[in-house]
């Protein structure tokens, strides 16, 4: 049985009020701020769709292969290292700083460098007012839990991908499912045959290794 990957699902949109972009795990670093890197690459301001490409596999079951920001509506023909800024990448090395991510609890997102900031004040406020209770078992896995209930042969039980917008601010922003789950994860800038940039990935799973 061949692993069913030939598709993206779009699941959801964020909104870049900045056009400033980071890549991290949500519910682990991003909270703080910390190995959380900004792309040098800024795109246009706007409200951009999310797309997850899924495996479905009779060994691994369901996963979440690659997720991709849209940022145009064109097809990519190359791609290249998303670098992040020198101040915030996750460590500096001989030859330049390192590339990447690093995920601790399974989850990867695409968010705006604003509307991480709001959803830092978001949380920050949220545990004054939940002292002792932890923000996914006690308040973002409901929201995956409706996700699942909504989508069910597009992800696992307990969900695996949400479009989260910040009640105060009222902006967007998009949690996946990282793959295989923790690890450190690569982003790749995808371009047009005009040379305009369309895209953003990661890729989390080969999907082509279980076939």
């Amino acid at each position: 049985m061949k692993s069913q990957t030939r598709f993206y699902l779009t699941v959801g949109e964020i909104d870049c009020p900045s056009g400033k972009i980071i890549v991290s795990d949500p519910l682990c670093y991003l909270t703080s701020g910390k190995l959380s890197p900004q792309l040098a690459v800024n795109i246009p301001i706007g409200t951009y769709p999310v797309e997850v490409s899924i495996c479905r596999n009779p060994y691994i079951g369901i996963r979440m292969c690659t997720g991709r920001l849209k940022v145009k509506d064109t097809k990519a023909v190359r791609y290249s290292c998303a670098e992040p800024t020198e101040e915030t990448a996750v460590a500096k090395c001989t030859n330049g700083v390192m590339t990447g991510f690093p995920v601790d609890a399974g989850m990867m997102s695409f968010c705006d460098v604003q509307v991480a900031e709001e959803y830092r004040a978001f949380l920050s406020k949220w545990h004054k007012e939940n002292e002792g209770k932890n923000h996914y078992n006690d308040y973002f896995a409901h929201f995956f839990t409706e996700s699942e209930k909504a989508l069910p042969a597009y992800q696992r039980e307990d969900g695996d991908f949400i479009e989260w917008t910040n009640p105060n601010s009222r902006n967007k922003m998009v949690m996946i499912a990282s793959g295989f789950g923790d690890g450190f994860y690569q982003s790749f800038w995808g371009y047009d045959k005009e040379n305009e940039l369309c895209e953003l990935i990661v890729p989390m799973v080969n999907p082509d290794i279980f076939e």
